[in-house]
């Protein structure tokens, strides 16, 4: 059975076996729309809410990661030296005995 969306069908969360199947499940609904947001954090009725909650922590995890990881070669000590949200947010290191201003790939 097949859940019809915008973009491309999407396998019905009932279907779901294995292991990895809750993460490989939310990664198709992200394939599938990723503007439909509302789908994509809706956990099915047959999933366990923290099991789906945990699932959609290691799937932001996974996008940083690739966020951060294409950032690498750009933002560097030199062209990012500080932390910044904006030009008056500077955000401290806390790893430090003293919380200090850190380069944002250090961060």
């Amino acid at each position: 059975m097949h859940s019809k969306t915008n973009h491309r069908d999407v396998e019905d969360s009932q279907g779901m076996q294995g292991p990895l199947a809750v993460q490989e499940y939310i990664q198709e609904l992200i394939r599938s729309d990723p503007s439909n947001v509302k789908r994509i954090v809706e956990p099915p009725p047959d999933v366990d809410v923290n099991i789906w909650q945990y699932e959609h922590l290691r799937q932001f995890i996974l996008e940083l990661n690739l966020l951060v990881t294409q950032l690498k070669g750009i933002c560097t000590t030199h062209s990012c030296p500080k932390m910044k949200a904006t030009e008056d947010c500077l955000y401290l290191c806390a790893t430090h005995k003293n919380a200090q201003e850190c380069c944002a790939m250090d961060y």
